[in-house]
């Protein structure tokens, strides 16, 4: 490190930089040479490098500012610097005149030295993101950055999201000067100040945009006629403050709107109460997702025709349990939306379904009904108490019941009838369940995770003499120490205890036949079992627990004996 080659070849040192950047979470010693390295950066020496073609930075999190020489690598072609804290440009940047691939443009306000004109005189390509736009004050200088010759395949536009704007027609015209090339296929515009959008957004202009992500344009009072893009397949669009309806603006003159899109997701549309649904639009759409906007009341049916369904945080969206037609639908996911019910009808497809904090109205989950369903988790459901199931379900997997206050029972048949394929089981915070059915578990479950001592006490008398049971999560219990009664099976090699606020001791039997342990979020957890870990034992996890952290530390920690031989270890 004390010296560098200035003939350093462009491979050794993005390679160099990059395996660094992305090991350096592994160890405190890859993330110290990080460090290094990024303080070399900053150095005027890196100015010595003067053949270098490329210069990846990206994932330099310790990285602040370019360094300040950058401007002697006339030769660069590649600059990048993703998923850093640099937020502006080095003095003399319009000097890199052979660059063609930039990651990020700062536009610094009132300097001619480092001007958003300069990128005018590049000839890029790939990607690039503009950051800071409310900084240009002429709208011109945009129109000299010429993007619409540049090859660029992705192009993200962003203002500042606490600027305030004085004249929201500048922001429009600097938008409407930034139009890119037909070529471009992913656009994302952020934080935009004006009212509208320029033409080239929704005209076809850009006849092959693929994906657009519109976010946090809050000063925007209606959508544009996005339904006129006839490539595209991804629309992402969040944070728009102004929009109270979408109705026939939207979708445009043509006969048929969203022809290719597939994928569509609104977010935080805090004000948006109605949503008006062309009949002839999103012929191919497979994806549907909506969060955070409280005040929307209703889904046209022609939206459920669907692969996938997400609803999260919609305090007044309603889906009737019999109105509406979902029976496409593969997935299913409800958050935080109590008004939103399952359709009562058969889902032939349906394998993945998430109902948390949502369907008020559900008390019995029938299976019945989703014959194909291989994963079901029921998270926060305040009135559900029982599953049922006549017959033996072929395909369910995954089954986790958290914090239902009210669920008390699984199938008369017993787990063991009913889900003779289950894989993993969780059952957490479900104070009526305390026990398991009587004919036991079935013996395919791996995985188990649980927050029940009666419910782990009695796992060594409900499991099969052939049980593969092989890993256990203990979540939240209020213990200082387990009872006598809990030993675990001899079939369980990994044993993560998670969330346990009281709990001061662990006992050696109860880590009998153990390879791997992890402890997480134990904050009075005090030491390790007076004899140590179990020989058996191979890797050690502790996060979160700080007095048993001190007692840990190498080599001056009481417990250091006990884990040094391990070989996998890791304290945080």
């Amino acid at each position: 490190m004390s010296r560098l080659d200035h003939q350093l070849d462009l491979a050794r040192l993005d390679l160099w930089l990059r395996s660094n950047c992305f090991d350096h979470r592994a160890n405190n010693e890859n993330e110290f040479q990080l460090e290094l390295i990024c303080t070399f950066l900053l150095t005027s020496k890196v100015g010595l490098l003067y053949n270098l073609l490329i210069l990846k930075l990206n994932y330099c999190s310790y990285l602040k500012e370019l360094p300040s020489s950058l401007h002697k690598l006339t030769k660069l072609r590649c600059l990048e610097f993703e998923d850093t804290q640099v937020t502006k440009m080095p003095m003399h940047f319009g000097e890199l005149k052979n660059l063609q691939v930039l990651s990020t443009f700062y536009v610094i306000r009132n300097n001619e030295v480092v001007s958003i004109k300069q990128l005018g005189r590049l000839n890029l390509h790939g990607r690039l993101s503009i950051s800071e736009l409310q900084n240009i004050e002429n709208p011109l200088d945009a129109l000299e950055v010429n993007l619409k010759n540049k090859h660029l395949v992705e192009l993200k536009l962003i203002w500042n999201s606490n600027h305030i704007p004085d004249d929201p027609r500048k922001e429009e015209k600097v938008l409407e000067n930034l139009q890119p090339s037909d070529q471009l296929a992913h656009l994302l515009i952020r934080s935009y100040c004006g009212t509208q959008f320029p033409s080239w957004v929704f005209d076809n202009s850009l006849s092959n945009l693929v994906s657009l992500e519109l976010i946090d344009c809050k000063y925007c009072l209606c959508l544009p006629p996005l339904g006129l893009l006839s490539s595209l397949k991804t629309l992402k669009i969040r944070g728009f403050d102004g929009i109270v309806s979408i109705g026939a603006e939207f979708y445009g003159s043509n006969s048929s709107s969203f022809k290719s899109l597939e994928s569509l997701e609104f977010s935080k549309m805090k004000e948006w109460e109605e949503w008006e649904c062309k009949t002839t639009s999103f012929p191919r759409l497979r994806y549907l997702g909506i969060w955070q906007c409280p005040m929307l009341k209703s889904l046209s049916e022609q939206l459920l025709h669907l692969k996938e369904l997400s609803i999260e945080s919609c305090d007044n969206l309603i889906i009737s349990e019999h109105r509406e037609d979902t029976s496409a639908l593969e997935r299913l996911t409800i958050h935080s939306s109590p008004l939103v019910n399952i359709p009562m009808t058969h889902y032939d497809f349906i394998e993945d379904m998430t109902i948390g904090n949502a369907c008020d109205s559900l008390i019995i989950f029938q299976l019945k009904f989703f014959p194909m369903l291989r994963s079901l988790r029921l998270e926060r459901c305040q009135n559900i108490q029982r599953i049922s199931q006549e017959h033996a379900h072929n395909h369910l997997e995954i089954l986790s019941i958290c914090a239902c206050p009210q669920f008390e029972s699984f199938p008369d048949e017993g787990l063991s009838v009913a889900f003779p394929f289950l894989i993993e089981l969780s059952i957490k915070n479900c104070p009526k369940v305390e026990k398991f059915p009587y004919e036991g578990l079935p013996s395919k479950v791996k995985f188990m995770s649980l927050s029940s001592i009666k419910l782990i006490a009695s796992l060594g008398e409900t499991l099969n003499v052939n049980t593969c049971l092989q890993s256990l999560s203990i979540n939240s219990l209020d213990v200082e120490s387990f009872p006598d009664e809990v030993l675990l099976p001899p079939s369980i090699t990994s044993l993560k205890i998670t969330n346990c606020p009281n709990l001061k001791q662990l006992d050696y039997k109860l880590l009998y036949h153990l390879s791997s342990l992890s402890l997480w979020n134990c904050p009075n957890l005090q030491c390790l079992p007076e004899e140590g870990l179990p020989k058996s034992i191979s890797s050690l996890l502790i996060w979160d627990c700080p007095l048993l952290k001190q007692r840990c530390q190498n080599p001056e920690g009481k417990d250091w004996r006990k884990i040094a031989h391990l070989e996998y270890l890791r304290i945080g």
